[in-house]
């Protein structure tokens, strides 16, 4: 009876959802960069505008798609036709050739997919409130699923070759939209049906020119850009220094690991821990990595460095999720989440991403001094809001 009524819980469907997706980008973000550069002879800075396509037009994308999903009666409806519409477009892309189909094919299936992630993430920590399920525990759940497609997919595409990262990634969205069907009715206020378009986008961008709310999203944003390096070179750099295919597997799994454990102790964490501590944490724990990264170090120290991500990506996000909805009027709530997720992991990302081609064709390992710069800027715009946390 009990695990009846966990299930039933919205947070819970909303997890399964989170879960499919996060399965997918398991294996795509770390291999993605290999199948373009193997199977479709793509060079570095031609990699790094494909998967950057996406994410730089996903400051605009984002918003207007979130503006318009919290106008909708039900929550429901733009989660399910993002991520049809997402997996229809990959299927697309999956059988394109040269650079400019597949830049144009993964800018309309990211758009979709990184729309429709914010819109989960978000809903299932509204859910999580008032569930018995806390967003710690749903959002370890999808975080094991990325390790599941760290390690299965790195061994899959091991043995039967970059190719398969697509067959991958697609079984996981299908499952992903299959999903949506059992998720539960989450009606948005009538008020913000009232603002109209224009008005909720208008909402947005008066809280966008608070100082607090500016510091926040920017700063969180750029923490979580100097990812970018990472998730689209640290294959290839690995690669390089002779590591094989399923011991990166091993050392992404191995991150994700430290991050679920990170979040299943999150409860207890934020009990002890201001969310603004623990985005100046984060932001801390990124200069930190990127700046061992860049040395290049042996493969028995990255296990140590790869700990670090509980930190630079699991305390950060989380934090600026909770500071976002702390901050954010009930009518925007999917709004003001998506321009945080459109800054953090759309504009800026994008931009550190199509830089960190040029980087990695220029320095190799060398381009995580970039991603290291970049979190200190970080850091150094979310500093002042421990200030504020601990008042």
């Amino acid at each position: 009876m009990r695990l009846a009524a966990l299930t039933s819980e919205p947070v819970a469907r909303l997890t399964l959802t989170m879960s499919c997706l996060f399965c997918g980008f398991g294996a795509t973000l770390p291999f993605l960069s290999r199948w373009l550069e193997e199977d479709r002879a793509l060079t570095g800075l031609e990699i790094g505008a494909v998967v950057s396509a996406a994410q730089l037009a996903r400051i605009f994308v984002g918003p207007l798609i979130a503006a318009w999903a919290d106008g909708l009666p039900d929550r429901r409806t733009p989660i399910r036709l993002l991520i049809l519409g997402g997996l229809i477009c990959y299927a697309a892309f999956f059988q394109a050739h040269g650079f400019w189909a597949l830049f144009v094919l993964s800018f309309i299936a990211a758009s979709l997919t990184q729309a429709a992630t914010p819109l989960v993430e978000g809903a299932a920590l509204r859910a999580s409130q008032t569930g018995a399920i806390p967003f710690g525990a749903a959002r370890a759940t999808g975080s094991a699923a990325f390790v599941v497609g760290n390690i299965a997919g790195g061994a899959l595409i091991g043995v039967i070759g970059p190719g398969a990262v697509g067959a991958w990634l697609l079984t996981s969205m299908s499952a992903a939209a299959l999903s949506t069907f059992a998720l539960k009715a989450d009606p948005t206020p009538s008020t913000a049906a009232a603002l109209g378009f224009r008005g909720r986008l208008m909402l947005a961008a008066r809280l966008m020119r608070t100082p607090y709310f500016a510091r926040l999203v920017f700063g969180a944003g750029c923490i979580q850009a100097a990812h970018a390096f990472f998730y689209s070179f640290s294959v290839l750099v690995w690669r390089a220094q002779g590591i094989a295919d399923g011991v990166v597997g091993l050392l992404w799994g191995f991150a994700v690991g430290v991050e679920i454990l990170f979040l299943a102790l999150l409860p207890q964490i934020e009990k002890r821990v201001p969310a603004e501590t623990l985005l100046i944490a984060g932001g801390a724990g990124a200069v930190l990595r990127w700046g061992l990264m860049a040395l290049a170090p042996p493969s028995a120290l990255l296990w140590p460095i790869q700990a670090l991500h509980a930190l630079s990506f699991a305390a950060s996000h989380v934090a600026a999720l909770r500071l976002v909805l702390r901050a954010a009027p009930s009518e925007v709530i999917g709004l003001t989440q998506t321009i945080y997720a459109a800054l953090a992991a759309g504009l800026l990302i994008g931009l550190a991403t199509l830089a960190s081609g040029w980087l990695y064709d220029a320095y190799g390992a060398g381009g995580y001094w970039a991603m290291a710069a970049l979190a200190a800027f970080g850091l150094f715009l979310v500093a002042p809001l421990g200030h504020r946390g601990a008042r």
